[in-house]
């Protein structure tokens, strides 16, 4: 008789499977409002443009090293209520305070203050993300549902960066008349109120599978040192290509979705900040649809193929845009119904493809979980995630200070850029290699790094099959499949 090729996946609920990425969007609903902070650090705290950017790039760095620290720490930890929970609310509870303090409570206690207060909101935001990586990979490892969590997470991150960007632009500049630290703390207060649902959701999804039997051993059952971790970092090719991958796109997105940098392009060069909001209404349904199509497929093709044609797809738009925004008059857009129409089409587009870029990347971290078990034996999902997050953010962190950098280049040394203000060649051209010329860059990296990627869609059944032989036998799955049986959800 040959060899048995059916792998038992350890499925999960499709409620589950909706609710658990509301942790993930946490993360990125808090990012959103940091973005604004060096609103709030000029205004508030009086420190200038130029600094602000460098803190905000060295406390990022900060919060690289705190990854793999404290990851090697919790992939040991074993209690009787798991421990996915644990570290999810012990940083959940970090951060919320952390961002209070920020916007609302400290408020004038100047540059030190500033500094440490988001230091301690760094140390928050590991914590979670670890939860989050660990709870990715836990959650399920069927190669037709691991695409669902990311796609629930761009879909709750679409729809509420829009809220978020209609609510400040259609409400809070509306009531206050500029990005006040008033409007900026009355947002903040909406975000923690929307973030505290989130964590509740999200704490109920994951229970079921925060159990220490669904966390295998060691190979030689000692605990997870920084050895493995370095010995991950040099012999695992999957989070290699990750790295490159992944810390060129978000390099590039930390300095392209920069609050200052929607300024420039809505509130200046198109001259109508407020069709910002509007944009982000349009922007909503065929981000939906996109996200919905491209993860069905990739449980179909795997993230490997689904990476290559989505990034490829990103960077054809990015070009047009820019070379759209170059010919035409931009205080036309939202004015003139032609440019008006082509503009959304466009942005649009690119908006929807890079979500799905950014899906299939986060998707590739279990993944790599999954095949550093395979590899070596050793089961360390937020080592895994840690590793690459030390790495990412030490890089990406450099996104606000190119961000700063660019702002300060063409005038804008102790003061940030305001809706109405006048438009320069210089303005145009450094907000079109923020906005698109970033990322484009980003994407041509990304698809030379995919050629060595590893973990092709049979690559990750074998890697399943051998990997079911490692976990207890109590754990029971709730699907028996094999790669190309259809899977709900």
């Amino acid at each position: 008789m040959g060899e048995n090729t059916t792998v038992q996946y350890n499925s999960a609920k499709l409620w589950q499977i909706m609710l658990w990425p509301g942790n993930t969007t946490i993360n990125n609903l808090l990012m959103i409002l940091t973005m604004f902070l060096s609103y709030v650090a000029v205004g508030g705290y009086g420190i200038a443009v130029a600094t602000a950017g460098f803190i905000a790039t060295y406390t990022r760095i900060f919060d690289g090293i705190t990854d793999p620290l404290l990851a090697v720490f919790t992939d040991r930890m074993e209690t009787r209520f798991g421990k996915i929970r644990i570290i999810m609310l012990t940083g959940f509870t970090i951060q919320i305070l952390s961002i209070l303090v920020l916007f609302v409570w400290g408020i004038g206690q100047g540059l030190v203050f500033y500094t440490i207060t988001f230091l301690i909101y760094f140390i928050g935001s590991t914590l979670s993300s670890i939860a989050t990586n660990t709870g990715n990979t836990v959650l399920t490892n069927d190669p037709r549902q691991r695409p669902l969590i990311f796609r629930w997470a761009m879909v709750y991150t679409t729809i509420i960066a829009s809220f978020t960007s209609i609510y400040l632009s259609k409400v809070l500049f509306a009531k206050y008349g500029s990005i006040s630290i008033e409007a900026l703390q009355e947002l903040c207060y909406t975000v923690v109120g929307i973030s505290i649902v989130l964590v509740t959701l999200s704490f109920l999804a994951i229970s079921e599978k925060d159990k220490n039997e669904n966390f295998p051993k060691k190979a030689n059952g000692k605990n997870i040192n920084y050895k493995d971790a370095w010995s991950l970092l040099k012999n695992n090719r999957g989070l290699q290509v990750l790295i490159v991958a992944g810390t060129s796109d978000k390099l590039a997105s930390q300095a392209a979705t920069q609050s200052v940098v929607a300024t420039m392009v809505f509130g200046i060069i198109i001259g109508n900040y407020g069709f910002f909001g509007t944009f982000n209404m349009y922007n909503v349904i065929p981000t939906l649809l996109v996200l919905f199509y491209a993860t069905n497929k990739a449980g179909k093709v795997g993230t490997k193929k689904s990476i290559i044609t989505w990034t490829t797809i990103s960077l054809a738009l990015a070009a047009a845009t820019v070379a759209f925004m170059a010919i035409i008059e931009p205080t036309q857009i939202s004015v003139a119904a032609v440019p008006t129409a082509i503009f959304i089409i466009l942005s649009v587009a690119y908006s929807a493809s890079t979500r799905a870029v950014a899906a299939f990347t986060n998707a590739m971290v279990p993944d790599i979980a999954d095949y550093e078990l395979y590899r070596s034996g050793n089961y360390m999902p937020g080592t895994v995630a840690a590793v690459f997050a030390f790495i990412d953010k030490t890089i990406s962190s450099f996104g606000s200070t190119i961000t700063a950098l660019g702002i300060v280049a063409i005038g804008y040394a102790t003061t940030q850029p305001q809706p109405g203000d006048p438009i320069t060649a210089g303005l145009f051209w450094m907000a079109m290699f923020l906005w698109m010329g970033l990322p484009a860059i980003g994407y041509i990296l990304t698809l030379i790094a995919m050629k060595w990627y590893p973990l092709d869609r049979e690559m990750m059944h074998e890697i399943q099959l051998n990997n079911q032989k490692l976990r207890p036998s109590k754990q029971k799955p709730i699907i028996n499949t094999g790669p190309d049986t259809k899977v709900s959800g």
